[in-house]
């Protein structure tokens, strides 16, 4: 078959999950790749510090655009120029705008094949709901508001407010018409839809036709990238690492707090344990940690490079997981974190504070990590168990190599490119 063409605003060299979990896929598949992305916009990454090399079977095409919208028609004439190396398209998001390029290139020739892969939803990101991105606090298309009752929902004062916002915020309006166009646009006509969990893939389908046309791939890890194992130093402090984003949303106040109350009981805490965040705090974090005394305990530090973060991850005791709280506008975690495969793949202890049911959820448990949930006591009480009590968490490698990129890639193979390819050739 021909090589395929795929969309994907990060890739290396550019240092972000979207563009990470895209090359460990893409090297890993049996089949040719060009990727259309580009490499002089870092926002939403870590930088441009990705330094491994793709394999014989990917090509990176390097757009000249620096902002969205140009790169977005750039990607356009670059189809229409090259329409006939390519009989298969696939789009990665995020951004979403990123799965309006496969939308023009569908309407345009719906012959072509069109894989559509979802990192986070769209439409509906509890993010945008927590943090009144998209919808007003009082409005009932804020999913904050989902329970409340008839006096609620019909208060002319709650309209009111409403109307005003309405009015205020043209723009916003405008982004989230957007991105619902994008979405449901996506999912109801490209060919096959690709999540990273189930638990999304039950938020953005809701039909059997859309569900019937998805697959969940899962992120994965590659063995070859973590760094060849030193011989490890004595130390007298448990570590415990956390590598990625924080924000206002997903913060790790929980973890903190725990801390705090482990500490008020426990003089000789810092001695026995050490705390250590990489990449993105949100101040308020920062804040509590100087406000209550844990400078001694918790440690900030800039992000690193992807091969440095793999490195710590190895290294450490303990990795540490923590998702946003969205219980109030979702049943589940609908976020499967491509961080969680690198932790897999480093075969580290995992700590997790997170929600109660997700599908990502079920994954750490069945790979034996300790997940805890957002209360400061519960974390409080097995932090005691772990540093004074000599209890260890049992990961469970015949699950997690299942994330090896080998395998994922083989999945990814088998369900959604072959199978693309044998309903064209029955079509």
């Amino acid at each position: 078959m021909k090589r395929i063409l795929v969309y994907s605003w990060f890739y290396p060299p550019i240092n972000s999950s979207e563009g990470l979990v895209t090359f460990k896929l893409l090297n890993a598949s049996r089949f040719s790749y060009d990727v259309f992305t580009q490499k002089s916009v870092d926002t939403w990454s870590y930088g441009a510090s990705m330094g491994f090399q793709n394999g014989s079977n990917v090509r990176p095409i390097y757009a000249q655009s620096t902002t969205l919208a140009d790169w977005e028609r750039e990607a356009w004439r670059y189809f229409v120029r090259h329409r006939e190396e390519y009989d298969l398209v696939m789009t990665r998001s995020m951004p979403p705008e990123v799965h309006a390029v496969g939308l023009r290139i569908k309407r345009a020739f719906p012959e072509v094949g069109w894989i559509a892969s979802f990192g986070d939803p769209i439409k509906n990101n509890p993010f945008y709901h927590i943090g009144y991105d998209l919808f007003p606090p009082f409005s009932m298309a804020n999913l904050l508001n989902r329970g409340k009752g008839l006096r609620f929902r019909l208060s002319p004062g709650r309209i009111a407010r409403v109307c005003l916002w309405q009015l205020r915020h043209p723009e916003t309006r405008r982004l989230r018409r957007r991105l619902i166009r994008i979405e449901d646009g996506t999912v109801a006509r490209a060919d096959r839809l690709v999540f990273n969990d189930r638990s999304e893939l039950r938020l953005m389908t809701h039909t059997a036709g859309e569900r019937a046309r998805s697959v969940v791939i899962r992120h994965s890890y590659d063995a070859a990238m973590f760094p060849r194992a030193g011989r490890a130093l004595p130390r007298r402090k448990q570590r415990f690492v956390f590598v990625g984003q924080l924000n206002s949303i997903r913060k790790a106040e929980p973890l903190l707090r725990g801390i705090r109350e482990l500490r008020d009981s426990m003089e000789d805490l810092a001695e026995r344990a050490e705390f250590i965040f990489y990449g993105d705090m949100p101040e308020s974090d920062m804040a509590y940690i100087v406000r209550n005394g844990l400078t001694d305990l918790v440690r900030y530090e800039k992000p690193v490079s992807y091969r440095e973060s793999l490195r710590i991850m190895r290294e450490a005791d303990w990795v540490v997981h923590i998702d946003a709280d969205t219980r109030a506008v979702t049943e589940e975690n609908v976020f499967f974190a491509g961080k969680l495969a690198d932790y897999f793949g480093a075969g580290t202890r995992i700590l997790a504070v997170t929600m109660r049911r997700g599908d990502a959820v079920d994954a750490l448990r069945r790979a034996g990590a300790l997940v805890l949930s957002y209360s400061a006591g519960e974390i409080k009480e097995y932090l005691y168990l772990i540093l004074y009590q000599g209890w260890k968490a049992r990961m469970d490698r015949d699950y997690t190599r299942r994330y090896e990129a080998g395998r994922v890639a083989a999945e990814f193979d088998r369900e959604v490119v072959e199978a693309l390819e044998n309903r064209k050739r029955v079509e």
